[in-house]
């Protein structure tokens, strides 16, 4: 049940990009997952595009689409594995923190007790994922989002968020012992993205209407509600 749960939180995120991309009569591929023996089985599912993105407006649909259908996507699969019933054979080791969005859910459904079933632990993972494509760096959806919103500009605010994920980690093992090495894998992973331009679509003078753009604020703020301070914990 996991496994389909996991398929289908990542399979609607790239299937957001890959029907956006269709509407703008983009060249990409239907997405495939990259397996990988993690905890949740796969390093996610991806799609790829070949040729010119024809304007500023087509980047933006294809990089929103993702990160809010695979919200909707991790909303359904909590929503439905918060209500199946799970027995715990041992005493749990390892903890997930809970962003502001999974914590709503279970207030809302007024759940109450201390772990979660793995197709719950699903939606959880597709919040995560979504925080971290949300990342306004280079080639990630927040990227994409934030190139067609502010042109040429957001290369500047790219260049400042690998150091923010590098404090933010350091804070978390000097203040509160909580050594998440995964703020710095991402630190340098956002390095390596915005080290590298992103590619301007073939449009890139017209601006977004208001519409896209109030629906861009939406999305990171979507993004931060689904922002698990510290992911993982070990007692």
């Amino acid at each position: 049940m996991f496994s389909l749960a996991i398929m289908f939180v990542l399979g609607s995120h790239e299937m957001g990009h890959y029907f956006a991309a269709r509407r703008w009569k983009m060249k990409t591929s239907l997405p495939y997952f990259i397996p990988f023996p993690t905890i949740i089985g796969t390093l996610g599912a991806v799609i790829r595009h070949r040729g010119v993105i024809p304007s500023r407006k087509a980047l933006f649909d294809v990089g929103v689409s993702g990160p809010i259908t695979g919200i909707i996507a991790s909303v359904i699969v909590v929503l439905i594995g918060l209500q199946l019933p799970f027995e715990l054979t041992s005493e749990p080791t390892i903890y997930i923190g809970t962003p502001p969005i999974f914590d709503a859910i279970l207030y809302l459904t007024n759940y109450q007790k201390e772990a979660i079933h793995p197709v719950a632990f699903a939606g959880w993972v597709g919040f995560f994922v979504t925080f971290l494509n949300m990342i306004p760096v280079g080639q990630l959806d927040g990227g994409h989002v934030l190139r067609a919103m502010l042109g040429e500009a957001s290369e500047k605010i790219s260049r400042v968020v690998p150091f923010l994920l590098f404090a933010y980690g350091f804070f978390l093992m000097m203040q509160l012992n909580q050594p998440n090495t995964i703020w710095f894998f991402w630190g340098f992973i956002s390095l390596f993205f915005s080290m590298q331009r992103h590619p301007k679509p073939a449009d890139d003078e017209t601006p977004l209407d208001l519409k896209r753009y109030a629906v861009g604020v939406i999305a990171f703020i979507l993004a931060l509600l689904c922002f698990t301070p510290v992911p993982f914990y070990v007692t």
